[in-house]
């Protein structure tokens, strides 16, 4: 089992902490995020902003899920992160390097839930794509990944010939190839079932325990986020912010028997109620009262 710093909330999302200047942000691992702010324009000299202040920090090799109400953000901060999107104002840095945005962060894998695999590209070839980009040949490394995310006897299958889940795998299996020291996935695991996605959920994890990568995770599924994370960060609804970010104090490695448990169920019932809260309802789909908002920071 990997351990981590217990990170306590207000540590981990209170701006009075993380607003250090840029001398103490060079010596952060893991992922942290400032004051972040990103503002859209919407046309007609209107703006739109989707996320306002996110302030995030966990350390180096910790498993992290971002949860939040539909429209909060989430994936604005994952591409963000990825230097997929330039941030309006605010500084995000993984591994104690900044990201800058329209250039490739050292050492990052990134999944989303499509594939998004090459269709005349056979299982083999798909994983290799980055190794190739890079100018790299590795036929040894591609080798281990397909054995790691259990596709052996598929390495010359095209996409069209693969389960949605297996599909899945290559995806994975593709963004890992770079032995990446950081880890994004938007929801992964959002378009299948959900017998493969608890398969998928426990091989994900298995994974991540050999390879001990930072990882942020974007998703909706609440007990997901649990099975999978060190730390659940919750969204409020947009202009999204962290609310609050929970260590999950579960041992690993957590299985099926895991999620039947009193302490499973404990954390899946306090983010539902965060969520609930966060959105502006109560259990009841009523408006929530403002005393039913003690998540806010």
């Amino acid at each position: 089992m990997t351990h981590h710093p217990r990170l306590d909330s207000e540590e981990t999302v209170g701006s009075d902490v993380l607003d250090r200047g840029d001398e103490a942000d060079r010596g952060v691992d893991g992922i942290r995020i400032v004051h972040l702010d990103k503002v859209f324009a919407a046309g007609r000299g209107q703006e739109f902003q989707a996320i306002r202040d996110v302030n995030l920090a966990a350390p180096r090799g910790a498993f992290v899920s971002l949860i939040g109400p539909s429209g909060c953000g989430k994936s604005t901060v994952l591409r963000i992160l990825a230097g997929l999107d330039r941030a309006t104002s605010g500084s995000v840095m993984v591994n104690g390097e900044r990201v800058e945005p329209g250039h490739a962060t050292a050492g990052m894998g990134i999944a989303f839930q499509d594939p998004a695999l090459l269709p005349w590209r056979s299982v083999e070839r798909n994983i290799a794509l980055p190794l190739e980009i890079q100018g790299h040949k590795n036929d040894a490394a591609v080798r281990d990944l397909i054995a790691l995310v259990g596709l052996a006897g598929f390495e010359r299958s095209r996409p069209g010939q693969l389960s949605g889940g297996m599909r899945q795998r290559a995806s994975i299996a593709r963004a890992l190839s770079v032995n990446p020291r950081f880890l994004l996935l938007d929801e992964p695991f959002g378009a299948l079932d959900d017998m493969t996605r608890r398969h998928l959920n426990l091989e994900l994890q298995r994974i991540w325990m050999q390879r001990a990568t930072t990882t942020l995770m974007v998703t909706h599924g609440i007990a997901e986020a649990v099975l999978l994370s060190d730390y659940v960060a919750v969204m409020s609804a947009h202009p999204g912010h962290v609310v609050t970010m929970i260590p999950i104090d579960i041992p690993r490695p957590r299985t099926v028997q895991t999620m039947s448990t009193d302490a499973f169920h404990a954390y899946v019932d306090r983010l539902s109620g965060m969520l609930f809260s966060v959105s502006g309802e109560d259990r009841d789909g009523k408006p929530a009262s403002d005393s039913g908002r003690a998540v806010q920071p």
